[in-house]
């Protein structure tokens, strides 16, 4: 089978359409022929080799992606939750070399679920990871409730976009940053307000207009807890998405000192078990609360330019990865 692969950290120029065997399912298992992957930011941050020192993640040779969505074409034997022919979506381990930008993947049954009757499989693909974080973030970290304020950085992106959604779903009040060139983007989703995080300083603007928020959702990345912090109510919690080692291992500082400093707290995000998460997500999806938007779909050989984009920042939604070609979205069981 096609797959993306890399032999060596580096530049998406490390990247290669190449062939290698088609995986096994074992007992517990489902083999599924992906019509689409998505594309994280986590991606490319392992590809460059940002998480190289992070001894839980393998090293290269490593195959691009972790999420997906397909059908089941074989089970590794015995009875299970899941059957051949089923139209499925879930995500790979990020610790693991293989990867789901190929044309088939191999996962333990219990870590995927049916792509519920009407969302494409290029929908179900872009929300695993994305749509996952945001929802565990609201749901089980911050235990959002109905009139709450969140902070949303970087509310444009794979992770802000469905933030806005979730959070909007919780009944919470929710101010986002983003570029300029996203701002109606951003409104579209709901948001309350939404502020150009490069026209002004974002906190400083929050901070004069003594607003405090109770969850604030770093998804870019780029506020840190002490910034953060001038803005959160006493009790608030700070969420990073650790999008490199150094902001992992400082978020993970300032959780044990940020209860004594000033009353908040502060955790890098980490999520959990794929299987309950893509269960929910299911239920979201179903019932039309996430609307992923699809900035790009390409082919195996169009995931290097991807990446390259994806590294500039300033994205929209999400990318997913075509490993037939063009499928029929709309197909059901």
């Amino acid at each position: 089978m096609r797959a993306v692969r890399y032999e060596r950290y580096g530049s998406p120029d490390v990247l290669q359409v190449v062939e290698i065997p088609e995986p096994t399912p074992e007992a517990g298992d489902v083999k599924v022929k992906v019509f689409a992957a998505s594309l994280d930011p986590l991606d490319w941050k392992i590809r460059a080799g940002h998480l190289r020192f992070v001894p839980l993640f393998a090293p290269p040779p490593r195959t691009v992606g972790v999420e997906f969505a397909g059908d089941i074409v074989a089970v590794g034997g015995g009875p299970g939750p899941r059957h051949v022919g089923e139209r499925v979506f879930g995500s790979l381990s990020p610790y693991r070399a293989g990867g789901s930008c190929a044309e088939y993947v191999v996962i333990r049954a219990h870590r995927v679920a049916p792509i519920p009757d009407g969302i494409p499989y290029e929908s179900a693909a872009a929300t695993p990871i994305a749509a996952g974080t945001a929802a565990q973030a609201f749901f089980d970290d911050a235990k959002l409730a109905t009139g709450q304020r969140v902070l949303v950085n970087g509310a444009a992106g794979g992770v802000g976009h469905f933030a806005v959604q979730v959070a909007k779903h919780l009944k919470a009040h929710v101010v986002a940053t983003c570029s300029a060139t996203n701002v109606a983007f951003v409104q579209a989703l709901g948001a309350d307000e939404v502020l150009d995080y490069a026209a002004s300083d974002v906190v400083g603007e929050l901070a004069a207009r003594s607003e405090k928020f109770d969850v604030v959702l770093d998804a870019a990345d780029t506020l840190g807890w002490q910034r953060a912090s001038r803005i959160m109510k006493r009790g608030g919690l700070y969420l990073s998405t650790g999008g490199s080692f150094a902001t992992a291992v400082g978020t993970a500082a300032a959780g044990l000192f940020a209860p004594l400093v000033n009353g908040t707290r502060a955790q890098t995000f980490l999520l959990n078990d794929g299987g309950r998460n893509v269960r929910r997500l299911a239920d979201l999806l179903a019932q039309r609360v996430l609307k992923p938007h699809i900035a790009h779909s390409v082919p195996l050989d169009g995931v290097a330019d991807a990446q390259r984009r994806m590294e500039l920042g300033h994205g929209r939604g999400k990318t997913v990865v075509l490993p037939h070609g063009p499928v029929v979205s709309s197909r059901s069981d």
